[in-house]
């Protein structure tokens, strides 16, 4: 498991891919609560705080992470497939967009 990773954890809530923005340490550590963003699976329009990212482990199915939802707890536990790293490109935009949303 690695930070910039899209995973799958499904609830009985909503199926969800998570983009995990725990740091490396947390994750390496066995945290059992990690951070990370929703990729939805419907694009929220034309909103300044959203990135685009392709889940190839996921027949390549196009997602919108958007930071304005804020952060999200996952239990470690229900992140149960991975679909590999997301593009750094992906990574370090939603990074910036983190910054600016958190006025860091």
């Amino acid at each position: 498991m690695r930070r910039g990773e899209l995973w799958y954890s499904p609830s009985s809530l909503r199926n969800r891919v998570i983009l995990l923005l725990s740091s490396q340490t947390l994750i390496d550590q066995g945290a059992s609560m990690l951070y990370g963003l929703e990729a939805d699976t419907e694009d929220p329009g034309p909103l300044l705080l959203v990135v685009p990212v392709l889940v190839t482990g996921a027949d390549g199915e196009q997602r919108w992470i958007n930071v304005g939802r804020g952060l999200t707890r996952v239990a470690r536990r229900t992140l149960t497939q991975s679909y590999g790293a997301a593009d750094p490109a992906v990574v370090e935009q939603v990074e910036a967009l983190l910054r600016v949303a958190l006025d860091l």
